[in-house]
């Protein structure tokens, strides 16, 4: 099963996508927003890549109009009992940023995951200094819950993050 946006394909992510994913997350600008610091072996991502179909975690490749692999949106912390879920989205090619990619697949997945999978909320971290993810997810009617002071530590620096979350019919 696929998802399909205006200009984005959604797909489960599958294990010959580990080589490209293992260059997206060794690429320190690419992730200067995401808790990485530290190089990413291909076994973490043949392992994370498996990880993608267990039960309370789901990843997705983002593809753009062409089937190119452009970012990821991962489902993760599922609480199936509670109906609520964390979501996390990157685009990782730089030529597809800004135009409108993440837009449409965030739009994409979280109908899925308030219709098909019938979460009533979806919740996020997102580093305080990433502006335009925020200004992104005030778009789709996410609010902030609350910020957690110095969580990690970039380029001599602390860093704070943000929770936002939004309730299904908000």
């Amino acid at each position: 099963m696929m998802l399909k946006g205006n200009k984005t394909y959604i797909r489960a992510i599958e294990m010959e996508d580990a080589r490209i994913l293992s260059a997206w997350l060794n690429d320190r600008e690419t992730n200067e927003h995401l808790d990485i610091i530290y190089p990413i072996s291909k076994r973490y991502c043949d392992n994370f890549t498996l990880e993608g179909e267990e039960h309370n975690k789901k990843v997705f490749i983002i593809e753009n109009e062409d089937r190119k692999p452009i970012g990821l949106i991962i489902i993760d912390n599922i609480k199936w009992e509670y109906r609520n879920c964390e979501i996390g989205i990157a685009i990782y090619d730089k030529n597809f940023r800004g135009k409108g990619y993440a837009k449409d697949a965030l739009s994409v997945v979280i109908d899925f995951i308030f219709n098909d999978m019938n979460m009533h909320l979806i919740h996020l971290r997102v580093s305080e200094e990433n502006k335009t993810a925020i200004e992104l997810y005030n778009k789709f009617g996410f609010v902030v819950e609350g910020m957690l002071r110095d969580r990690y530590y970039r380029n001599g620096k602390y860093h704070n993050i943000i929770i936002m979350s939004k309730i299904k019919g908000e």
